[in-house]
């Protein structure tokens, strides 16, 4: 008989409470809910309220729980991780006592920081972690490489359209967010998630690549991603990208791969707010026969998958198809039961994780470089103003100061809550007097006044970044009158991306970028941008959480800033 595994849920929020604790109530038989550990005191009363958890079993952070497992007084086999914000600290303080944990993705926002627990397993010599992508143990799932081999594979077609948090949540019971925690721990919590996806999304990234970071790649693409590679292995080489409508955060995500065998792969991820209904596909075609599979949203945990294959034999077109014994979170659950109990290994864990945010990265990389930027966007500038110098400039440091200013040397306004990685921005020009007012006095005087207004807009949102933006239009103002007028920045958005050929875009279309939405609600915070979907009905992702700066994590996953408004036509 297999044995009753202790868990300890870590994080109650939306995805806990919807998703993984009714499984584990209904999975009597191979689990006991031992402990609950969330740091908002009224969440943490009312959910083990809910769920039949004792006062005594209950503990505000991962630290008083491991404090516990060594005074012995508590028991605990795993424990799944369903926290808002950062993951890293906690889980490799839970693997340290050799506890395997199921994690909800993403592990980290960057490369390095998924490397942490990656290089721990790695030390120790033992898988301790599985990401909780739920739909990669779905039955329908499993079985796609039956009917359809890798090598017969010729193309996979997989298609999400993502509603807001309505669709998705509204008939779970989900306790109260947590609105209780003091100043200074929210303003804690929001500067170390903030420092971390500025650290995945690079110095370079503007709050808006940033967002699509977030609320696009890591909690949309990053699905269809693991769904891929649990039916035919992980996406090889990246052939082109596309993100659309302009300026919209995080709109349609559009992206061609190719797989080892050379069968090529395309996920479309759409966010429509507006949509009635989760809705996920995935087609294969082959020589031979053609393949659809259905899967409901990873919420609906009662909700059946469907697999359906047409072929011809024998001159007829059959059509076959099969629903799916179980739910995907069940299924998952039984695949950790065996990881934890004896040792079988699952399909995603740190080094795949490591290994996707890798390629994500990438993705952004390459949006964010049709748009003439990068995200390494200062280091470049200035190794190209030290390598274009001429022989008689005077050199210091790394910069070169010409006789004459160019139009991308004006620095960018500082985005809400940014920081540059080389500090304050500085630029160094020398001016010479004019003679005459030059044609592009007027659009200069224009733009120091808006670089001005941004300045004070900042400084309302953020004051921290009072400096930052007072500095850039006080730069933007210095430039000189001989110089051409800058792009409109307010005119310019994220370009459509087709290519990976890193083409330079226009004259003028470098040193431009996309002005940041207001919020609908008042000034932004200054946290990243998030649409996840949330348990009060606000818009989200399948994998997000609500404001961790609030400390409302009301879907587990990343919690940012008030999203911008995105238009109903898209």
């Amino acid at each position: 008989m297999p044995k009753t595994l202790n868990i300890a849920v870590i994080g109650a929020g939306t995805m806990a409470q919807a998703v993984h604790l009714p499984v584990l109530r209904r999975r009597w038989d191979r689990f006991t809910i031992a402990a609950l550990v969330d740091h908002s005191p009224r969440r943490r009363r009312e959910s083990s309220e809910v769920w039949g958890i004792e006062e005594d079993k209950r503990y505000e952070t991962v630290a008083d729980l491991i404090a516990a497992v060594r005074a012995k007084t508590l028991a605990i086999d795993a424990a799944l991780l369903s926290t808002d914000g950062l993951h890293v600290e906690d889980l490799l303080t839970l693997m340290r006592r050799g506890i395997p944990v199921l994690v909800e993705p993403p592990v980290g926002f960057s490369a390095d920081e998924v490397e942490q627990v990656a290089g721990f397993e790695r030390m120790t010599g033992r898988r301790l972690l599985m990401m909780a992508y739920p739909q990669q143990y779905d039955d329908s799932v499993t079985r796609m490489s039956e009917h359809i081999p890798v090598k017969d594979l010729r193309m996979v077609d997989h298609e999400v359209l993502m509603p807001a948090s309505q669709p998705l949540f509204g008939s779970a019971h989900v306790t109260t967010a947590s609105y209780d925690l003091p100043t200074e721990v929210r303003s804690q919590r929001r500067k170390a998630l903030q420092a971390a996806v500025e650290a995945g999304a690079g110095a370079g990234a503007t709050q808006r690549d940033r967002d699509l970071y977030v609320k696009g790649l890591l909690t949309g693409v990053a699905h269809q991603m693991a769904v891929i590679e649990a039916a035919y292995g992980p996406i090889a080489r990246l052939v082109a990208v596309r993100h659309w409508p302009k300026g919209v955060i995080p709109g349609s995500i559009e992206l061609l791969g190719e797989l080892d065998g050379g069968a090529q792969v395309r996920l479309v991820w759409h966010y429509l707010p507006f949509a009635p209904e989760y809705s996920e596909s995935v087609q294969v075609l082959s020589a031979r026969r053609r393949m659809r599979v259905e899967l409901p949203a990873p919420s609906h945990s009662d909700v059946r998958s469907t697999i359906s294959l047409r072929e011809k034999k024998s001159g007829v077109v059959q059509e076959t198809s099969t629903t799916a014994p179980k739910g995907a979170v069940e299924l998952m659950w039984e695949a950790f039961h065996a990881f934890v109990e004896k040792g079988k290994q699952p399909v995603s864990g740190a080094a795949e994780a490591a290994a996707q945010v890798t390629l994500l990265r990438e993705v952004l990389s390459s949006i964010v470089g049709a748009d003439g930027r990068s995200l390494e966007a200062e280091k470049d500038a200035a190794d190209d103003e030290a390598h274009d110098a001429a022989p008689g400039d005077e050199v210091l440091g790394d910069e070169a100061v010409e006789g004459e200013a160019r139009e991308d040397e004006a620095p960018e306004p500082a985005a809400v809550g940014g920081v540059t990685a080389q500090g304050e921005p500085e630029l160094i020009v020398e001016i010479a007097e004019p003679a005459a007012e030059a044609p592009g006095t007027a659009a200069a005087t224009a733009t120091a006044t808006a670089a001005d207004d941004d300045a004070t807009a900042t400084a309302d949102d953020d004051p921290a970044a009072t400096d930052d933006a007072a500095l850039a239009a006080d730069a933007t103002a210095a430039a000189p009158e001989s110089a051409e007028p800058l792009g409109d920045a307010q005119g310019e958005e994220i370009v459509d991306v087709w290519h990976l050929s890193g083409e330079t875009p226009a004259d003028g279309a470098a040193g431009s970028v996309a002005p940041e939405a207001p919020a609908p609600n008042g000034p932004a915070a200054d946290g990243p941008e998030v649409d996840a979907p949330a348990a009060d009905g606000t818009e989200a992702g399948a994998h997000a959480t609500g404001d961790p700066a609030a400390g409302d994590p009301a879907v587990d996953g990343p919690t940012l800033a008030a999203r911008a408004p995105e238009d109903p036509r898209s």
